[in-house]
């Protein structure tokens, strides 16, 4: 078409005559043109409804391929199972057939009773007889007692009879025929009760080693010991004298029936005389504490104590534990876990014993993080985070601001309260345990002196490294630190061993080991010592000193007395800036001395005895557990909970073992010996 054009073109610019374009013109309507017409000639509009026309079609197609592609696989899928299922079912049947065919052949006619030896078949009516004692034996509770039992013998067909009482008394008859009623476990007692107490001192001994049950058929085997069988049942009896089941939960866990220990721990006390006295009343701490097991392995133990029993109410035999999570400490996890134990709180309020009414009381121990999770509120770093009173972290340094107090019915409306109201002081979540109040929640006094001893012992320490121009250093000249070198000395003269200065991987400073507590206890009985070496800082004045020792001096008395105490260290302890001040310094400091005179001594509310239930929880879980969840996913932790209850039964039956006390060849001090003196920790 372009080159028709352009010939046209050219032709009518020319100069030739009309009747060549006339002719060209006459052509042009008589002839038929071919041409081509380029995609761009043609209407948009026409091809875009075209193209939308033909994506359409194309989206309903491929939405038609998707679901017959999906068809396809489920098909395939529902295939795939029926197939796998017929061959289950087909190799079920191949079992099945052959285990008939392989039993048709092991099977024989019955071998007649008159061709066993005289000796073989007076021991087969000897067993029939016992059989059938145990059988009958449900009749004694009935007030009927057997004597004959007639039998037919299908072979001779001829009847015999049995003879299940002797010519024995009327009362030693009722005597057997109780032992029988009794049960399996009730065999057992009618033992000597010499041997019975070797039995349970050899399930103490095996449990406290963590001995296998084939090394002890070893032993037993060349010995005179009873057997692992003669163990096997009475560790039975002892490690179902209380029930356990899985708690409700999603992560594994475990608890006892809390209702049942308190019973058997008040039928225990009763019987040793410490409870039942003019006040029948019980009290009962609830506590808990998290721990890491291995790496990563979280583990919760909340325990009951009876605080009555002050014996063992400080020790691990007095923390008995209820509940034994696989999980992490937190709010959600411990109120779903213990909804049971909240139950028990709620409604076991009253227990009678031996005609005596006892009054049960429920108190709240633990640790600080415990606390604020149980009761719902925020945080140990939050603005309002003591568990008495509203008072504001920043003011903690103030003694003049006394704090508005708490009560579990005021937790429980703020913690409906939206998140930015003023008013909501930090309460997250209501209470798990909204029945006891806050008057019965004590802090444990254990944490409490560790925690602040810390800061006083890392605060000398600031002192040394600063006297000696050691902080922030990468290298220790030990020569050249002669404050840091004296403290070492000191605590040597105060029998603290193996405390040696060395530098952080972080290279943030030098710094010694943590003290325990039984350390720190000592380093707290020569503060005269301590002084003397403050003294010898020289960036210290004899003022600051002085207002130093008598923090240390006022707050160990605190903790020592804990109401006679004068203010003075208080007052030294409110100059400190509010970064300074923990929430425990708070609790001492504003509402130690009204516990003490709500609750006397809080000496029994500390959780010293629930730290080493943590260790040998620890330590029970990789020495005597198959570490395995079991398909309901608490096989190894009912492991550890039998063993706390055969450790409660052989408390109460009273099996101790008597260890010797050894004396140390390096310091001449008994309790240990060389091979775990402090002295060669130098």
């Amino acid at each position: 078409m372009r080159y028709q054009i352009s010939k046209l073109r050219n032709l009518l610019k020319s100069r030739r005559g009309t009747k060549a374009q006339d002719k060209l013109k006459e052509s042009y309507k008589s002839n038929m043109w071919y041409f081509k017409v380029l995609r761009s000639e043609y209407k948009l509009t026409e091809l875009q409804n075209q193209r939308d026309g033909l994506l359409l079609t194309n989206s309903k197609l491929r939405k038609e391929l998707s679901k017959v592609r999906q068809r396809l696989k489920n098909l395939k899928q529902k295939y795939k199972a029926r197939k796998s299922k017929l061959k289950k079912l087909k190799t079920l049947r191949d079992k099945i057939s052959l285990a008939i065919v392989r039993t048709a052949k092991k099977m024989k006619a019955p071998r007649p009773f008159a061709s066993y030896s005289r000796s073989w078949q007076h021991s087969m009516r000897a067993s029939a007889k016992d059989k059938c004692n145990l059988a009958l034996s449900y009749l004694g509770l009935h007030n009927y007692e057997v004597y004959d039992v007639v039998l037919k013998n299908n072979t001779t067909k001829k009847f015999e009879k049995i003879t299940l009482v002797d010519d024995v008394s009327e009362d030693e008859a009722q005597a057997k025929s109780k032992v029988m009623c009794n049960g399996i476990g009730e065999q057992k007692r009618s033992l000597s009760p010499e041997k019975l107490e070797i039995i349970r001192l050899l399930i103490l001994i095996k449990d406290e080693n963590n001995m296998s049950d084939r090394a002890y058929a070893a032993i037993a085997g060349i010995s005179d010991l009873p057997t692992l069988y003669a163990l096997k049942q009475e560790m039975d009896i002892a490690s179902n004298c209380i029930s356990f089941n899985k708690t409700h939960g999603k992560e594994p866990g475990v608890e006892r029936d809390m209702e049942s220990v308190l019973k058997y721990k008040i039928e225990a006390l009763a019987e040793q005389g410490k409870v039942g006295g003019e006040d029948n009343t019980i009290r009962v701490k609830i506590s808990g504490d998290g721990t890491i097991v291995g790496k990563s392995n979280h583990f919760v133990n909340v325990t009951c104590t009876i605080i009555n029993d002050k014996d063992t109410a400080t020790s691990v035999e007095g923390h008995e534990p209820i509940v034994i999570i696989n999980g992490e400490e937190k709010y959600d996890v411990l109120k779903a876990h213990l909804v049971n134990v909240v139950s028990t709180v709620n409604t076991f309020s009253t227990f009678v014993h031996n005609g005596i009414e006892y009054k049960i009381e429920y108190y709240l121990g633990g640790d600080y993080k415990f606390l604020l999770e149980v009761l719902g509120l925020g945080a140990a770093n939050s603005n309002y985070s003591c568990i008495y009173c509203k008072k504001p972290k920043s003011k903690y340094h103030d003694s003049s601001i006394i704090g508005e107090l708490r009560t579990i019915e005021e937790i429980i409306e703020c913690s409906h309260k939206r998140d930015n109201d003023k008013t909501k002081f930090c309460c997250k979540r209501e209470p798990i345990f909204s029945s006891i109040p806050l008057s019965r929640v004590v802090v444990d006094s254990l944490h409490l002196f560790l925690r602040i001893s810390d800061k006083l012992t890392n605060a000398l320490i600031r002192d040394l490294e600063i006297a000696d121009h050691m902080t922030g250093k990468k290298n220790f000249d030990r020569s050249k630190a002669t404050h840091m070198a004296a403290f070492e000395d000191m605590l040597l003269e105060c029998d603290i061993y193996g405390v040696r200065f060395y530098v952080k991987d972080d290279g943030g400073g030098v710094k010694p080991r943590d003290l325990t507590g039984p350390e720190k206890l000592k380093l707290f009985g020569n503060l005269d010592k301590v002084e003397a070496l403050l003294r010898t800082c020289k960036h210290r004045t004899e003022e600051e000193v002085d207002q130093i020792m008598v923090v240390w001096r006022e707050f160990f008395s605190l903790y020592d007395v804990m109401r006679n105490a004068s203010t003075d260290g208080v007052e030294q302890m409110s100059k400190l800036s509010s970064r300074h001040v923990t929430p425990y310094m708070h609790v001492l400091s504003d509402h130690a001395s009204d516990i003490v005179n709500m609750h006397g001594s809080i000496n029994v509310f500390n959780s010293q005895g629930l730290e080493k239930r943590n260790h040998t929880i620890t330590v029970d879980f990789f020495k005597s557990t198959n570490h395995r969840r079991g398909q309901d996913g608490i096989e190894s932790l009912s492991q550890l909970m039998k063993k706390c209850n055969r450790k409660m039964y052989l408390v109460r039956h009273q099996i101790a073992v008597q260890k010797r006390m050894r004396t140390c060849s390096l310091c001449l001090k008994k309790g240990h010996d060389k091979r775990v003196c402090g002295r060669l920790k130098l």
